[in-house]
């Protein structure tokens, strides 16, 4: 979830017990339009929170505002040693992805009202991050790619000229959720002619993991899209002096609940629009696979594709392999 604009100077947290911090949190989850989260549902995310308060309070002499200064260490070390698993035994990886992804909703909620400066769940290296539930990836079918195209906003106002942006990129370039919050104007590489209008011609892509960083060249239907929110985004006076290239009405930074809302939403219409049936599994990462594998089926080498999509290793296409012809070679 967003977190609050910034005014130029950075107003004091607001001090909030963590216990409350959680109840706020499951109230604005219930309230949710799409996918409301009842009572029952919740129960295992109270469970795993107030675990980790109680993870907390014994390194802290159980000050009941530590958890708004927790550290990805501390993160780290909790939901490697769940408060489920006997003793010297690490977690399966399921269920230190569940602890995880409860830290990171709740917190992602913290810094939308001010009661923690930044997620620490978000502080993990790329290493020590739990893999996905689900190591097997999920793809879009020809027809609700289709769908989907046709379901990208026009550019009417602040918020549509921002999804529309950030749709396209999705589904041209591939990136991940973290390589689009991450992205700032800095990034955007220019056309080097003299004469107006200048477009953008590229996007520079920075990373921590190796061949993460890289340039990618943009349609000028994309550029487009981009430079349509730009101007938006000039007007909107709350962006001015910050980095981020996307924000919110309510946050300088996209963040992933944002995004992860924005291409469900958009999906879950495009069927209806389309009479089709709602993909099994959608967001961001449905979109990324979706490209890589029509990278590969558009003639693209394997090795092309994981220097477009940042990857190191054939391996991180493993996940695809049935998607994907069988005369391609991942090894």
């Amino acid at each position: 979830m967003p977190s609050c604009i910034e005014a130029p100077e950075t107003p004091a947290l607001l001090a909030m017990r963590g216990d409350n911090a959680f109840d706020h949190w499951l109230l604005t989850c219930g309230q949710n339009p799409w996918e409301p989260l009842s009572p029952d549902a919740a129960k295992p995310y109270g469970f795993i929170w107030h675990s980790w308060l109680r993870f907390l309070a014994t390194a802290d002499g159980g000050d009941p505002h530590a958890w708004a200064h927790a550290t990805p260490q501390q993160v780290l070390a909790f939901i490697n040693h769940g408060p489920q698993s006997p003793k010297n035994t690490k977690p399966s990886d399921i269920t230190r992805r569940r602890y995880w992804r409860v830290l990171d909703r709740v917190y992602d909620h913290a810094v939308l009202h001010r009661w923690a400066a930044s997620n620490p769940a978000q502080g993990i290296t790329a290493q020590d991050m739990p893999p996905s539930e689900d190591p097997k990836g999920a793809v879009l079918s020809a027809r609700m790619w289709r769908a989907l195209e046709r379901q990208i906003p026009q550019p009417d106002d602040l918020i549509s000229c921002r999804d529309r942006a950030v749709l396209m990129l999705l589904m041209e370039l591939g990136l991940t959720p973290e390589e689009v919050r991450l992205l700032e104007l800095g990034h955007l590489r220019w056309s080097e002619q003299e004469e107006a209008p200048r477009t953008i011609v590229a996007l520079q892509i920075e990373g921590e993991r190796d061949k993460q960083s890289r340039t990618l060249p943009i349609s000028a239907k994309l550029d487009a899209a981009l430079r349509h929110w730009l101007q938006a985004r000039a007007g909107y006076h709350a962006m001015q002096g910050q980095p981020a290239l996307f924000c919110t009405r309510k946050a300088p930074q996209l963040s992933n609940h944002t995004l992860l809302h924005l291409v469900t939403k958009t999906l879950k219409q495009a069927a209806a629009a389309s009479r089709l049936d709602e993909p099994a599994r959608m967001g961001p990462q449905v979109l990324r696979n979706t490209v890589l594998v029509q990278w590969l089926d558009a003639g693209c080498s394997v090795q092309e594709v994981l220097e477009r999509a940042g990857m190191k290793s054939p391996n991180a296409l493993q996940h695809l392999r049935a998607y994907i012809a069988e005369d391609i070679a991942l090894n």
